[in-house]
């Protein structure tokens, strides 16, 4: 009996941490099909049983950053939202000490602490401007095909951009000089995101929110219609496509 618990514990110690790894790499491999999906709610189900199973895997992480965005972006739960927004912004900090040479790494905590910042106030969003800015564009450099990312920098020009002058005075403060944004260039990386990714209904709508900034009715129409003819998938893609029809009464 002896020799045979012996036997047990040598095995255990010997493949364990395989048998861990391949059981965390298992439910990696289903929360992506079910991200695929936009199944959301059961992505997040599954990578925290991943976690459970392996906290330190960077694999785990940077996916529950992901995971709680995803929840938050497909809600109207104000409580909701906020939980998720500062839960996923937590594992992308993490994510980002544990590999800070991996887009991913750099694309969720750009993109959770620009939320936050939103959800913060005028004054954190602007402060938090400089980082969403410097770690999106990392993303963009270590994975230029993404185009999740080129939407953001989109959002930070187009944001920035659409200051009032109450909101510039703060900007003012907080720095000597303020992020320079523009239209134009949120134009382009609209267009950019969608030439990489022509299915995502967000690209749509805020390149036409884009277009009516600079004039352009035309633009903004044909950018709106495209928004619509797109199949939605989710909650959100819905909430995106009601924008849409909105705005584009209001031509």
């Amino acid at each position: 009996m002896k020799i045979s618990r012996m036997l047990f514990l040598i095995t255990v110690l010997l493949f364990g941490t395989t048998l861990f790894a391949q059981n965390a790499d298992s439910l990696i491999s289903k929360a992506d099909a079910l991200h695929e999906e936009e199944n959301y709610a059961e992505v997040y189900d599954v990578m925290k049983q991943a976690e459970a199973v392996a906290p330190e895997n960077f694999e785990v992480v940077w996916r529950l950053a992901r995971a709680n965005f995803d929840i938050s972006d497909n809600t109207t739960d104000e409580e909701k939202i906020s939980k998720h927004l500062y839960q996923g912004l937590s594992y992308a900090e993490k994510a980002l000490e544990m590999d800070p040479n991996r887009a991913e790494s750099h694309k969720w905590y750009g993109i959770l602490i620009g939320r936050v910042g939103e959800i913060e106030g005028t004054k954190q969003k602007i402060k938090n401007s400089y980082e969403v800015a410097e770690h999106t564009k990392k993303a963009i450099e270590l994975d230029p095909e993404d185009a999740a990312n080129y939407h953001v920098m989109g959002r930070w020009h187009y944001t920035l951009a659409d200051l009032s002058w109450v909101e510039r005075q703060v900007a003012s403060v907080i720095y000597a000089k303020p992020p320079q944004a523009s239209f134009e260039e949120a134009r382009k990386y609209f267009q950019t995101a969608i030439d990489k990714d022509p299915e995502d209904i967000r690209n749509y709508v805020w390149l036409g929110r884009t277009q009516e900034a600079l004039d352009n009715e035309s633009g903004a129409r044909k950018a709106y219609n495209s928004a619509l003819e797109i199949s939605a998938q989710s909650e959100s893609d819905r909430k995106l496509q009601k924008e849409a029809r909105e705005l584009l009464n209001d031509l």
